[in-house]
């Protein structure tokens, strides 16, 4: 079996005591939108334009607008450091339309298509 690159967060394997690895390329690519999504624009070492932040968007009110600029800065990240990938829907749950979430949370669901694997893939980011 491959291992592509280290899971985040870094874990160590109790059997071998080596750090955990990714085992498939979906896992690697889930991975990095996640790291796209989370990484603060100039937070990234020589590449200041990385990330969308998601965290920045934390205390703002949670509206049309705030999710057109999320999904705008979702999207251009996307088709410039994963090009391969495809945004298919980006879906914002709030208190608004689930009781099951608190007042001040917010979760982002993504949906996605990964080209080259012919996979349709989703990642769930709680802020």
């Amino acid at each position: 079996m491959s291992n592509y690159s280290p899971a985040l967060p870094l874990t160590l394997n109790p059997r071998d005591g080596a750090f955990e690895n990714l085992q498939d390329l979906i896992s690697v690519t889930s991975q990095n939108l996640k790291m796209i999504l989370l990484t603060v624009p100039g937070e990234r070492v020589m590449d200041p334009t990385f990330g969308v932040g998601i965290r920045n968007y934390l205390f703002e009110q949670s509206d049309i607008t705030i999710h057109s600029r999320i999904r705008s800065a979702i999207s251009q990240q996307v088709k410039k450091y994963l090009p391969f990938v495809t945004i298919e829907e980006v879906l914002f749950i709030n208190e608004a339309n689930d009781s099951m979430i608190q007042s001040n949370k917010l979760s982002i669901t993504i949906r996605f298509f990964i080209r080259p694997l012919g996979a349709n893939e989703q990642l769930t980011i709680n802020v």
